[in-house]
């Protein structure tokens, strides 16, 4: 039987041909296609059985750092579990619990009574065996110093650097010792263990064991209200694995897929499962039941594998499986359910391509074009970057999170690519990680990805008219300009100083010059650039060359010395030329020994004395709230 659903078989007489049925399960969104077949299954030839490890495999996923994480599993095994656990059902779910978590999370363990009698300090994924051959030689006696537990248990968690640290405390009472005074002890150690947990960011959740544990609002508890933890009750002993089942999926975020739930019949059962996700870097297969589980083989295709047995648990370790076709043959106890679990792995490289599309300004005055950047990301397996991850149905509408400096966005999935659409306004360089705590499987690790975001291209410049003409052409086009330009505004003619810098204006300034430099002596290429006039006062008449180097700019651009700025009336400002530089406006040429008066959101282009430099500026009013 599957979790809730209709029979997959068909019964029939032992002395008859099986029949055999298909039908697809349905949990928690997940569709995976099961076969159950009789006690004469056919295919027994090709299962293979898992006694030990088979060797390994290296690969580059191995180069990427793990998203490291910590648990250290705390047990009461004081005398009073001998009641409340006779069958021991708490180790059971120690290794339950353990065997379910993915690869990054360290693991440690703590058992006390009187006083500690057991702990192991945190072990990496492959050693955790050693954690069960602990816990299966801790003997339930003494007194309940449930103080003294946790405290070491936290003090193995501050010698971690992981980035989330919990514990799992499985309790069936609480404090007792020998005598008042001992008993208090342990519970004010018990309270400092708490309050060191919150300061080093530790959660504590707890599993509360028996009748004595009915109150979740007992001393016990309080360390999960106080650190933000979980809090469980189970009356008896086989609830423990509904307990940590919860805790798993709600509390730590463990993806865990339920491939089916076999009603036991005391023969061999042999399940067969199609994988609705292909190319996890590992997959652990998890059969756990109340009762014992004998004869586990498997079938399937991998880099490699390992097998772990308990009485009544069996972990299947599958590295890089290389279908999703997935074979699981055991026979357990008439009577009890097997539930099979799959916990699925990967490990992530991500990348990200970026295309542009350019348009023109709708603002007037603008000199660059608008600019929109579409980037998409794509994730590869780390130990094969040819294989594009995420692109099953499985997958489809999966959120990720992508982290930028300071900002944070939610994508979705589409046939394995997140799109997203940027304004760029200048190039920028930054780093975007990835959360997928979203997504319905593991993911140890994901690189982050480098990006950079080019700056919108200038847009065209009216060449200077000398270039294309000769001297008779050009003095008539000036001549024809200068009678134009004196209709549309007042020329001022300034007698210039002794280095031709014109006499200072009366008025203050009011506003700012905009740069554009499409060209530069070197030919590189030089961000937009911004001058703040009104910072100046009235009696200053600033240069071109001066405001370059303001803004920082090393060039020489020739003629720039010769150009001046000067404040003027009615929030203008007055522009001489003393230059040999071409300088136009409004298609105009501004001559020679000449002043002219520009007003708001004017735009002048000059082309240098060297006929290679241009720039184009823009003088801006501004508010006076806008003059801080």
């Amino acid at each position: 039987y599957l979790c809730g659903f209709e029979p997959i078989f068909y019964t029939t007489h032992p002395n008859e041909e099986p029949v055999f049925d298909t039908t697809y399960a349905r949990q928690e969104g997940e569709i995976m296609k099961i076969h159950k077949r009789g006690k004469a299954a056919a295919g027994v030839a090709f299962i293979v059985l898992l006694w030990g490890i088979i060797p390994g495999f290296s690969y580059a996923a191995e180069q990427i750092n793990l998203q490291t994480k910590a648990v250290v599993f705390l047990l009461d095994a004081s005398g009073s579990m001998k009641t409340n656990d006779p069958n021991r059902y708490a180790i059971d779910g120690i290794a339950q619990f353990i065997y379910a978590l993915p690869s990054n999370y360290e693991v440690g363990f703590v058992a006390y009574n009187t006083s500690v009698c057991a702990q192991q300090t945190l072990l990496k994924n492959d050693e955790r065996g050693q954690i069960m051959e602990l816990a299966d030689r801790v003997q339930y006696n003494g007194y309940s110093n449930a103080g003294a537990g946790l405290e070491r248990a936290v003090e193995l968690l501050e010698q971690s650097s992981a980035a989330k640290k919990d514990i799992v405390l499985l309790s069936d009472g609480e404090f007792l010792m020998a005598d008042e005074e001992l008993t208090q002890e342990s519970q004010e150690r018990y309270q400092k263990g708490m309050e060191r947990a919150k300061k080093a960011g530790i959660r504590i959740h707890i599993i509360g064991l028996g009748e004595e544990m009915e109150d979740t609002k007992n001393s016990i508890f309080q360390a999960a209200a106080y650190t933000e933890g979980g809090s469980y009750y189970t009356p008896q002993a086989l609830e423990i694995q509904a307990a940590i089942d919860s805790l798993l999926g709600s509390h730590l975020n463990i993806k865990q897929i339920t491939a089916a739930i076999v009603d036991a019949e005391g023969s061999m059962e042999t399940i067969s499962m199609e994988i609705p996700f292909s190319h996890t870097d590992r997959i652990r297969i998890l059969l756990t039941s109340s009762s014992a589980i004998g004869n586990l083989k498997t079938s399937f295709q991998a880099e490699s594998a390992s097998q772990i047995n308990g009485e009544r648990y069996s972990l299947i370790q599958v590295d890089r499986p290389q279908s999703n076709l997935l074979e699981v043959s055991f026979i357990g106890t008439v009577g009890n359910q097997v539930r099979i679990t799959l916990i699925p792995e990967y490990q992530v490289i991500s990348k990200a391509d970026i295309s542009y599309q350019d348009s023109e300004p709708t603002e007037e005055g603008m000199a660059v074009y608008d600019r929109e950047a579409t980037i998409i990301y794509t994730f590869y397996d780390a130990g094969n970057e040819n294989i594009r991850l995420w692109t099953e149905e499985y997958f489809q509408y999966g959120k990720i999170g992508l982290q930028t400096e300071g900002e944070q966005q939610e994508g979705v999935l589409q046939e394995g690519k997140l799109v997203s659409r940027i304004t760029v306004r200048e190039t920028v360089a930054t780093k975007v990680s990835f959360d997928c705590s979203k997504l319905p499987v593991n993911v140890t690790a994901i690189t982050p990805v480098e990006i950079e975001l080019e700056e919108p291209p200038f847009l065209p410049v009216q060449k200077p008219p000398y270039v294309l003409y000769g001297i008779l052409a050009i003095t008539a086009i000036s001549i024809s300009a200068v009678l134009i330009y004196k209709k549309k505004q007042p020329q001022l003619e300034v007698i210039p100083e002794n280095d031709g810098r014109p006499a200072p204006g009366k008025s203050s300034y009011v506003g700012k010059i905009k740069l554009y430099i499409s060209r530069a002596p070197s030919g590189y290429d030089i961000k937009p650039l911004a001058y703040d006039l009104f910072r100046l006062p009235s009696t200053k008449v600033v240069s071109l060359e001066e405001i370059l180097e303001s803004c920082g700019i090393k060039e020489v651009f020739e003629g720039a010395e010769s150009i001046y700025i000067s404040s003027g009336q009615g929030r203008s400002i007055i522009l001489t030329n003393q230059s040999d530089c071409c300088i136009m406006m409004s298609g105009e040429i501004l001559m020679k020994q000449k002043s002219y008066q520009l007003f708001e959101e004017a735009k002048v282009d000059i082309t240098f004395e060297d006929e290679i430099s241009e720039l184009t500026f823009q003088y801006k009013g501004l508010r006076p709230s806008e003059m801080q």
